[in-house]
């Protein structure tokens, strides 16, 4: 299959970086590749991407039990500010009146200061502002149905991300975010026994461009639900006998995205929107 090679050199590459630069405290330069020196790139495993980091060291239970880390997760990835989430801190009663209350408050606050509230890794699903409102007011409006959908997934236990998805799944998190959340919550007590935890995944545009590269098919074709999955684990088993690495599906999704970005700059000469400054103390 087309750009199979580059997604192996990709991924190799990019792991070499994290090695030599967080393992090995090593100064840049980590890699001779200009396009990937120069560009921002996840990592090859979700968990080592900085904001996950932070989030796992810093706004979850370490013992990763509570009933309220889906609700937790839901907050965390909304927002996917540390900043933000420190001031915030954990919701250990879950979505209360007071939370919530804090939850607007704080943001307004940064909002005014002229601070950094969030990012725009993951969006809302748009359709839930009534005209004027600030967007912390809105985010609480889909944390209010995200809180329900969390005491569902909490009552019916589910065995599987798949099924995990469909309950979490709430107007405002669509099914791309419900993923990034599922992602968090696999490593935890909640769902790290679930029986699709290697072979789910959820379509998301970049890695649905880096399939269709991969094919030799048009930027535009939209495979189904289940052909993504599928083409995805094939990959997925590719890359663990070429490299005796093993990945998940889901981060297997993250790198078809990655690779989609680094055919776009090297083949087809677009520039890519987030450039990277290398600094020894940069972990990202």
């Amino acid at each position: 299959m087309k750009y199979l090679p580059d997604l192996i050199y990709w991924i190799q590459q990019r792991e070499q970086i994290r090695i030599r630069k967080e393992v090995e405290q090593k100064p840049p330069p980590w890699t001779s590749d200009n396009i990937i020196a120069n560009n921002r790139w996840c990592n090859v495993h979700r968990e080592d991407d900085k904001v996950t980091r932070w989030i796992f060291d810093n706004f979850m239970p370490r013992h990763r039990k509570e009933d309220t880390i889906p609700l937790a997760m839901c907050v965390a990835r909304l927002v996917n500010w540390p900043d933000t989430l420190r001031d915030l801190s954990y919701p250990a009663d879950g979505w209360t009146v007071a939370y919530r209350a804090g939850f607007l408050r704080v943001i307004a606050a940064r909002r005014i200061a002229g601070l950094k509230s969030w990012t725009g890794a993951y969006m809302v699903t748009g359709g839930f502002s009534r005209g004027g409102e600030p967007k912390e007011v809105i985010m609480a409006r889909v944390l209010d149905g995200a809180a329900d959908k969390c005491d569902q997934f909490l009552a019916k236990y589910p065995t599987t991300l798949s099924e995990s998805s469909v309950i979490l799944t709430t107007p405002g998190i669509g099914s791309f975010l419900v993923a990034q959340i599922l992602a968090d919550l696999k490593n935890t007590d909640h769902l790290k026994k679930a029986t699709d935890w290697w072979s789910w995944c959820s379509p998301g545009p970049g890695s649905i461009m880096g399939l269709n590269f991969i094919h030799d098919r048009p930027r535009s074709y939209v495979p189904t639900h289940e052909q993504f999955i599928k083409e995805v684990n094939h990959i997925r088993e590719f890359i663990g006998k070429e490299i005796d690495m093993y990945i998940c599906a889901q981060n297997t999704q993250n790198c078809l995205c990655e690779l989609s970005k680094y055919i776009r700059a090297k083949y087809l000469k677009e520039r890519l929107k987030n450039t990277y400054l290398p600094r020894v103390n940069n972990v990202s």
